[in-house]
């Protein structure tokens, strides 16, 4: 790598490619992680440099104080042309910088700028991966191969290493600035030989870069080693300013101790911090520290960072380290920190609400108030089960009123989220009865009370929803916000869904709080897309997504939403993939009220391709096992799902009893407009021309009653078609349906009622509901249509078989994938290209990367040019 004369981009040729990939499209994300010194840096520069040499706009921080201004001067104007974002080091970024970040990325998806965002490997997670679900690009700066250690020596010392300079180098773990500055190192001591094209040590090939560094600093004066210990505590880099107030002295009085360290090479300039030269060096110096001094310093960072005012998130990190039981100081900043990051970082907020009660004196008056704070951070961060048994063990001692209440309300919480919803109605009313319940508190138990009377009894739960509204109507609110949603949820089941989706607009409307599980919008976007709105639903999940909150209950009940859309919408994998996540999140977190949901979605997947024993295992288990509550799908879904199953699993003779008149007068041909065209399939093969009758009336008067619902129009006119034996109409429905299930149906039952009379057309309607099915991924609709051609004569050939690895297993879509990833193109770039959505680009890829047996896009873009 001629001309390189540092080193820091040996094996990293394939990265700086990928990003000039993505600087060409002029559009895009790319987020890069890697560990301090792995380049990351120096690879923004090096691409800042092209970008502007191309008259590219760059915008970039100056450093991480910067950093909160310039997103904020970026909310309030976007570059004006094609430019390139550059933001490094967001795993310092404050969590509210963060969120407006996240919301800027989701609203410049479509404009002429390039962002290239860059961590380390820990920070910033919920950005980045809201980032990466929208197809950014992901580069990860991993520590360099055996051999590019080994070819970065020669060029730095000019010459081949031996064994013993090999195993040297090798201590620096892959990290080129940690190996730069040993072998800085070791040529200011004059430790490197160099004879005949080869480079060794002088010393003896033994000598451990522990030894080699542990005397350059001992060579230091004890003030100046003094120094460095104290500065080690606040990591690889650190402000003169806070070192010289731990030390209880001043930046001009330590400032010959500093010019020693800088002079000795021990310690280098960055800016407005000062940093060690290299990560071993720094654990070195941190190491010499022992443990209980150590806790100690980190005690007094924290002490000191919260005595000025500081961040109490990054005070708590010391806090973690060293406050101890009894020390009301430390541990009030853990919780002051937990606080601080309860709805954006959760599983944060209850590490360090925990360890603040772990290090609490059971005989202390915060205890009690420090054990509400970690019952909510565990139970926003989905640890139902610690925060259920953490709040019933303390309600068990004497607990003074106020804090009682708010105990007893995460308790009532974690019941309603594990589907017990008797005893969270129990616990909410008897909260409500109370005279002296805190009035910040009052509106959650009410919340609260209305979610878990949706579960357990509708009536009540109708009657209170309808109250809050009559008295609620001054100005929106949440409590109002999910009367609303229960109401819209009623309406739903009970067959009103032009009501069910005003109140639900209305509810979505209302929401004021993050701190929702975002029901209402969620119920919204169920809705819509039940009614084949998938853009609009589409939209409204992307806002939950977009939101400032992390909490588990919000991102679990979003998941399991949108499993649903895509199932709705023909995109069955990419449903069963978000169905089987929600599903173990649900399951690991406690969070019963989406089991079910999950285990429907999974049902109906399992049923169109074809696995029969997983639709009977899915449908039992919610069935007999898990409540099927029907505050996220209706019950009639449910059912739906139970006809489905057992219409494959046993015939029509079992499917047929499930067919009541209350499942037909239910919401369910809003909820799933297709259900109407195959209940009277299934009524007219049984002979039972009343029921197909009464299907038919109930689907065409939702119809008349909801003219702009064109979904339910479309199954009114294919239901009508069946009844009829019409083909114009079923035809009709075939070109109307929204969305691609119910044109496939529709087109298989006007295959079907052709098939004797217009042969050649009944076999243009079947190959049509073919090619729909085997877009979906219905296996299982494919190969009975696939029979029902075969019987009129029609072969269709076979797909030659591909290898099942390397390049050429690709298919003709995979391969166009690989070729534009190849180019730079992101996810979204590449949909527009190949007109489909990026989650179906995303699903493509994961094939890809399981043929070529490869793991990121990098590995993608050398393999591409290798094997082309």
């Amino acid at each position: 790598m001629s001309g390189n004369r540092d080193g820091v981009f040996r094996g990293r040729g394939g990265e700086r490619e990928l990003l000039c990939g993505v600087l060409n499209a002029g559009t895009g994300v790319v987020l890069v992680d890697g560990a301090a010194g792995t380049g990351k840096t120096r690879l923004l520069a090096e691409i800042s440099a092209v970008a502007a040499s191309r008259g590219v706009e760059v915008v970039t921080a100056q450093d991480e104080l910067d950093l909160p201004f310039l997103v904020a001067r970026l909310a309030e104007r976007r570059p004006d042309g094609p430019a390139l974002v550059v933001l490094d080091d967001l795993h310092l970024a404050e969590p509210g910088t963060l969120a407006t970040l996240r919301a800027l990325l989701s609203a410049a998806a479509h404009e002429k700028v390039v962002w290239l965002l860059a961590r380390r490997r820990e920070g910033a997670d919920r950005l980045f991966a809201a980032a990466a679900q929208r197809g950014a690009t992901r580069i990860d700066l991993r520590p360099l191969a055996d051999d590019v250690v080994a070819d970065l020596v020669t060029d730095l010392t000019g010459a081949v290493p031996d064994d013993g300079l090999k195993a040297l180098a090798s201590t620096a773990q892959g990290n080129p600035a940690a190996l730069i500055g040993l072998l800085e190192a070791l040529r200011d001591d004059d430790l490197v030989v160099v004879n005949d094209g080869c480079a060794s040590l002088r010393d003896e090939p033994a000598l451990a870069t522990g030894a080699l560094l542990r005397g350059h600093v001992s060579a230091l004066s004890g003030k100046a080693r003094h120094l460095l210990q104290v500065a080690s505590v606040f990591g690889p880099s650190f402000e003169p300013g806070d070192v010289a107030e731990m030390l209880a002295s001043s930046t001009a009085i330590l400032l010959p101790a500093l010019d020693e360290v800088i002079t000795a090479g021990v310690v280098t300039s960055l800016d407005e911090r000062l940093a060690f030269r290299h990560e071993l060096l720094w654990r070195l110096v941190a190491e010499s520290v022992p443990p209980p001094v150590r806790r100690a310093l980190h005690r007094e960072a924290g002490e000191m960072l919260l005595g000025r005012g500081d961040s109490a998130v990054v005070a708590a990190k010391h806090l973690l380290h060293g406050a101890q039981r009894g020390d009301a100081r430390s541990i009030d900043g853990l919780v002051t920190a937990a606080k601080a990051v309860l709805w954006n970082a959760p599983e944060a907020a209850a590490e360090l609400a925990v360890r603040a009660l772990e290090l609490t004196d059971q005989a202390s008056a915060s205890l009690v108030h420090r054990t509400v704070m970690a019952v909510r951070a565990l139970t926003a961060a989905g640890r139902l089960d610690a925060a259920h048994s953490l709040a019933r063990e303390a309600l068990s001692r004497q607990v003074p009123p106020d804090p009682a209440a708010k105990l007893r309300h995460c308790v009532a919480t974690t019941a309603l989220l594990r589907a017990r919803h008797a005893e969270s109605v129990e616990i909410s009313e008897a909260l409500l009865r109370e005279p002296d319940l805190a009035p910040e508190l009052a509106p959650w138990v009410e919340i609260t009370r209305l979610m878990a009377l949706l579960g357990h009894d509708r009536d009540r739960a109708e009657e209170l929803a309808e109250a809050v509204v009559h008295t609620r109507q001054a100005a929106p609110d949440d409590v109002l916000a999910t009367a609303l949603a229960v109401l819209a949820a009623i309406a739903r089941d009970t067959g009103r869904p032009g009501a069910a989706l005003e109140l639900a607009r209305e509810g979505a409307r209302c929401v004021t709080s993050h701190d929702l599980s975002a029901y209402p919008q969620l119920l919204l976007a169920s809705l819509l897309s039940g009614l084949r709105e998938f853009a609009d639903a589409d939209g409204v999940v992307r806002r939950v997504r977009s939101g400032p909150s992390a909490v588990v209950t919000r991102q679990v009940m979003t998941a399991v939403v949108q499993a649903r859309i895509l199932l709705q919408a023909g995109r069955i994998e990419e449903a069963a993939a978000e169905a089987r996540s929600a599903l173990a999140v649900a399951e690991e977190t406690g969070h019963q009220t989406v089991v079910a949901p999950a285990l429907a979605v999974l049902a109906m997947v399992a049923v169109h391709t074809g696995d029969l024993p997983a639709a009977v295992e899915h449908v039992a288990r919610y069935r007999d096992q898990v409540p099927a509550d029907a505050i996220i799908f209706s019950a009639a879904y449910y059912r739906w799902a139970e006809v489905l199953v057992a219409h494959v699993d046993s015939g029509l003779e079992k499917a047929l009893p499930l067919l009541t008149p209350e499942l037909v007068a239910s919401g369910l041909f809003a909820e799933e407009p297709r259900a109407a065209g195959w209940f009277v399939r299934r009524a007219l093969e049984a002979g039972d021309e009343g029921l197909a009758k009464a299907v038919v009336d109930r689907v065409e008067r939702l119809a008349e009653e909801h003219p702009g619902f064109g979904a339910v129009t479309a199954a009114a006119v294919h239901a009508r078609g069946l009844l009829d034996s019409d083909a114009a109409l079923l035809d009709l429905a075939a070109r109307e349906q929204c969305d691609p299930w119910a044109r496939a149906n529709a087109a298989e039952d006007l295959g079907v009622l052709l098939t004797d009379s217009q042969r050649a057309e009944s076999v243009k309607a079947l190959e049509n509901a073919l090619a729909l099915y085997r877009e979906i991924g219905a296996s299982r609709d494919s190969a009975r249509v696939l029979g029902r051609l075969r019987k009129l004569g029609r072969r269709r050939r076979a797909a030659p078989a591909r290898p099942a690895s390397g390049w050429s297993s690709l298919d003709d879509t995979e391969r166009a994938i690989a070729n534009l990833v190849a180019k730079g193109q992101t996810n979204r770039q590449i949909s527009t290209q190949l007109f489909m959505s990026p989650h179906t680009v995303n699903f493509h890829l994961r094939k890809i990367f399981r043929k070529l047996e490869i793991s990121s896009r990098v590995e993608l873009v050398m393999r591409s040019r290798d094997d082309q």
